[in-house]
Order: C-alpha cells, then sequence, then structure tokens
C-alpha cells in the first residue's frame, strides 16, 4: 500500500505541538503508513523543525485562501490543530483536498479542531441537547440561527463542505483542555492561564460561571492520542469503522469540575507561590469579564468562561 500523503497544520501551537510530540514518540504506526509534513509560518520555526529532522511546508497567512487550496490539494490527509474560528481556511483546506480527491481518484480525509463552547445555548428558544432533535449537526445548525458563533460556524462549514466535495471529514471537540503541551513551541492552554494572568493584576481570582455548573475537562496529550488514534486508523485503510460527515463530531472528555471548584483551586496555587494574598473568589459580571479576559468579546467570554 502506497504512503499517504500528511499535513499536520498547528504544529507549533499548543494542541498541534503535542500532536506532533505524540505521533513522534507513539507506538501508534502512523509514521510507517505515511509521510508527514508540517505546515509551518515563519523560517525560524521551520528551521527549528527542520533541525528535528522534519519536513515542513512554507506558508504566508492562512487568510490567503488560494495558497492554502494550493497546498492542500498535495496531501491526503490534513490535520489541522490551528483555533477553530476560521472558516475561510478551513474550508480552503477541504476544496483543496476535494482537488486531490478529483486528481487521484483516492480518498482523503481532514480532521478539524473544534470545543465544545459550540453546544453551550446561551438562550431558552433553542432546545437542549435532551430535547428531540435528528442530529447534532443539525442543533449546531440551530444554536447558530439563534446565536452566530464563529467556531461553530466554521463546524457547519466543514460538515457541510466536506459533504459536497467528497472529503471524509472529522471534528474534534474537546471541552476545557488543561496540562503542559509537550511541543517545541506554546505549551499553554488559554482558559486557566487567562484567569491567573488577571488574578495577578488584580490581587484576586475572578470567576463568572455559577459554583455548582459542571464543566468537563482534557489533558493535552490525552486529547492529542485522539487525534493521532483517528490519523492512524486513516493511512492503515481502517477509516470505514470511522463516522464521517454530519455524525463525524467526536467528544474528548476525561474528567469534569466545576467552576467553583476551578477558581478555588487557581485561587489556592497562586496563594501558596505567593502570586496573590488569601482572599474569597470574587463572582463579576460578564461585561467586567469580557473586558479583562476577552478583548470585549461579551459571547466569547460567556461560552468559554461562564456557559
Amino acid at each position: 500500500m502506497a504512503k499517504l500523503e500528511v499535513l499536520l497544520a498547528g504544529a507549533t501551537g499548543y494542541i498541534g505541538g503535542t500532536i506532533l510530540t505524540t505521533i513522534l514518540k507513539s507506538k501508534n504506526d502512523l509514521l510507517e503508513y505515511s509521510n508527514l509534513s508540517l505546515l509551518v509560518r515563519g523560517e525560524d520555526k521551520a528551521r527549528i523543525l527542520n533541525e528535528e529532522g522534519l519536513t515542513t511546508v512554507l506558508f504566508e497567512d492562512l487568510k490567503d485562501t488560494e495558497e492554502v487550496a494550493s497546498i492542500a490539494s498535495n496531501y491526503d490527509l490534513i490535520i489541522n490543530a490551528t483555533p477553530g474560528g476560521s472558516v475561510d481556511s478551513a474550508v480552503a483546506f477541504i476544496k483543496g483536498l476535494g482537488n486531490r480527491k478529483q486528481a487521484t481518484g483516492k480518498n482523503v480525509y481532514y480532521i478539524h479542531t473544534s470545543g465544545t463552547s459550540n453546544i453551550a445555548s446561551l438562550s431558552p428558544s433553542v432546545p437542549t441537547l435532551t430535547s428531540p432533535s435528528p442530529t447534532l449537526y443539525s442543533h449546531l445548525q440551530r444554536l447558530n440561527a439563534e446565536t452566530p458563533y464563529a467556531q461553530r460556524t466554521t463546524d457547519i462549514a466543514v460538515i457541510a463542505t466536506g459533504l459536497s466535495a467528497d472529503v471524509q471529514t472529522y471534528i474534534l471537540m474537546p471541552p476545557t483542555i488543561y496540562g503542559t503541551g509537550t511541543g517545541l513551541f506554546n505549551r499553554t492552554t488559554i482558559q486557566a492561564p487567562t484567569i491567573m494572568r488577571a488574578a495577578l493584576k488584580q490581587g484576586q481570582v475572578w470567576q463568572l460561571g455559577g459554583d455548582e455548573v459542571d464543566v468537563e475537562h482534557v489533558h493535552v496529550e490525552d486529547l492529542s492520542g485522539l487525534y493521532v488514534l483517528i490519523a492512524g486508523k486513516v493511512v492503515r485503510d481502517e477509516a470505514k469503522g470511522l463516522v464521517s460527515g454530519e455524525e463525524g463530531i467526536y467528544f474528548a472528555a476525561t474528567g469534569k469540575h466545576t467552576y467553583g471548584e476551578f477558581s478555588k483551586g487557581v485561587r489556592d496555587a497562586l496563594v501558596e507561590v505567593g502570586g496573590i494574598k488569601e482572599g474569597e473568589v470574587k463572582r463579576v459580571g460578564l461585561k467586567e469579564a469580557a473586558n479583562e479576559w476577552t478583548g470585549g468579546d461579551e459571547l466569547l467570554c460567556e461560552l468559554n468562561f461562564g456557559a
């Protein structure tokens, strides 16, 4: 069986870097059945990866959809670990894979990074997941019709474009990701460091969500293992056992916590290292939290820190 050409986008990021390390260290035989390339912006980072014996493909900007589609047309499988809210680049990746399918007649595959903030409903007019609904895909469409959200918009476009271009798509939808990454560059997640930095500045930990609200979580290395598991099945020609398209949405939770537990844990850790003095966690409103944590974007703040 000929080796598949695999492209990893986001290898210098938190998730993508950890995926790369997992691939290189894993007993999974992904590399035996594929040629791996890394999509990288910046010659300095590419040079570091090249020195590790890795193949890199330089690009200018994910906003250049023609370049993205052109690059994608050279691959059979793309693992996109870049932030999930860029609809144009995601569509370009899939269209490029579609061109590959037309040129070679071979099946092509796309693994996309998303998040469970997509299924958080902020409106009582939208049925919850426990309400009758044909598919999760239709639920995402309902939510987005009520409240447009970039990451959710992208997921819907990924599924629709994959179906029209005859590309098998798999969307990974992790909850809160924690843990130190294992890549060569960015090794930190978003939520906890954001709250910690603000607490160091304010001298107090803030909390938006309710104390008893459950939030699921996954360690970044466990999450990366799921990417490698799916990619391994694809390159070994075992993808028939994987659902894709409208049903190809994969969740990755390994545990859960409450906002109250999380906030108190951050407070205790900062007190222990002398970052802040002992004190109660401060409950704050959405506007105040958004101004501090998400640059004023209240929807992004509520879906990621309070829903």
